[in-house]
């Protein structure tokens, strides 16, 4: 077809069939999506105006809340202590500094007693090391009383353990002179 032939039949086509397929063309863009896409803004908008006020105004958190109880009760003496453990702590004659109780698992489970010259004796149920200190070096291993007690150094401390009827002791010390192990385990017989 030639250029002069396209311009006549052009020509020819009458001007309702034009009509006719424009107001076709548009019909087929339904109106609902246009609604739908305004009424899901209007939902985003709303959900995030409620999101970003909830918490807005005078609320000021409360930090006694969001605080994790401490897991060490103090006490004023060995008497008080042994009622929250349910078993008798030795004590040595010398100058108590405090008592303390170890919380596990809300139950108490560890007794401390720190004395005035810096040393420090715990006991608890069981087995195994409980004097806190990891890494030291075996220093020597005897029996007192009939109880293997081991001696051990860390840098510059020195301390003792030991297990006896079903408990685990251990036994922080500043003298070596005047370790009072054997004092604690006569106690404990």
């Amino acid at each position: 077809m030639k250029k002069e032939e396209f311009c006549e039949v052009l020509g020819d086509i009458n001007e309702n069939y034009v009509k006719e397929v424009r107001a076709v063309h548009k019909a087929k863009k339904p109106g609902w999506m246009k609604w739908g896409a305004m009424a899901a803004c209007l939902c985003l908008l709303v959900a995030g105006g409620v999101v970003f006020t909830s918490n807005s105004g005078n609320v000021t958190p409360d930090p006694d809340l969001v605080q994790i109880p401490s897991p060490i009760i103090t006490v004023t003496s060995v008497e008080e202590m042994e009622n929250y453990l349910d078993f008798d702590v030795p004590v040595l004659d010398k100058e108590v500094e405090s008592y303390t109780i170890l919380i596990e698992d809300s139950y108490p489970t560890m007794g401390q007693i720190d004395y005035a010259d810096g040393s420090e004796f715990r006991i608890q149920y069981g087995s195994g090391d409980i004097s806190g200190i990891h890494g030291g070096t075996l220093e020597k291993s005897e029996n007192v009383d009939g109880v293997k007690v081991e001696y051990y150094k860390y840098e510059t401390i020195t301390y003792a353990v030991w297990e006896q009827n079903g408990f685990t002791f251990s036994y922080v010390y500043t003298n070596s002179e005047n370790i009072d192990v054997a004092s604690i385990i006569q106690q404990f017989e």
